[in-house]
């Protein structure tokens, strides 16, 4: 009959003891890991419920009391409303971006990120509410169909410029595209001339606009 000496079952039993151990190591930094991301996304949220970002005080150009009549409007050959929209939010969008009060925040990048992304996916229901109504003519309907992916287009442009340039060694970036302007904000003590060439030179290469209607500006 098999048999094992005491030392050899103490030997065992401590590399079972030790194998168990890793085990729930990995499996803590794991949940850990995931808490973590967890409580990120959570905090991002309530940031976003902090600063400027009710509903109601998104986008007057887009409020919930309009939308009907100027849905209603739209039975015609004039793209002039969709393009209002647009224009409405985009002014929006800058103006936040630009605030005193805004700027000064420390969570600036976080609110602003959040801020942004939220307009734009306001715009983007509005839009889908023009496609979809029946008063709205092919022409209008195509033309709000066309905004939609141009935003969809817009926005992973930012995403893209936003990684490029922080590749660029700058900790933390803005960036607000439009058809024929970019705003880049860089969080950076003193912003220098080979700092601007970098971000142009991303920006450029994204984008196809002319430095003039790049600006860009710091974030202390």
């Amino acid at each position: 009959m098999f048999s094992m000496k005491k030392p050899v079952i103490i030997l065992v039993l401590i590399a079972l003891l030790i194998f168990t151990g890793y085990l729930n190591h990995n499996l803590t930094k794991q949940a850990l890991s995931k808490v973590s991301n967890d409580y990120q996304k959570h905090e991002e949220m309530e940031l976003a419920k902090e600063n400027y970002l009710e509903d109601n005080d998104l986008v007057p150009a887009i409020s919930e009391g309009d939308k009907n009549d100027e849905i209603e409007i739209l039975d015609t050959r004039d793209h002039e409303d969709i393009d209002k929209i647009a224009k409405d939010t985009e002014e929006y969008i800058e103006e936040t971006i630009n605030r005193e009060d805004s700027l000064i925040s420390k969570n600036y990048f976080i609110e602003q990120r959040l801020s942004r992304d939220k307009l734009r996916a306001g715009l983007i229901d509005r839009l889908n509410e023009i496609v979809n109504n029946d008063n709205t003519n092919d022409e209008i309907r195509t033309e709000a169909q066309k905004k939609i992916m141009k935003i969809g287009e817009l926005s992973e442009k930012e995403l893209v410029i936003e990684g490029l340039i922080k590749a660029k060694g700058f900790e933390e970036v803005l960036i607000f595209l439009t058809d024929e302007n970019a705003k880049v904000i860089v969080s950076i003590d003193e912003l220098t001339e080979q700092d601007v060439v970098k971000i142009l030179d991303v920006v450029i290469g994204e984008t196809n606009l002319d430095t003039s209607n790049i600006k860009i500006m710091k974030k202390n």
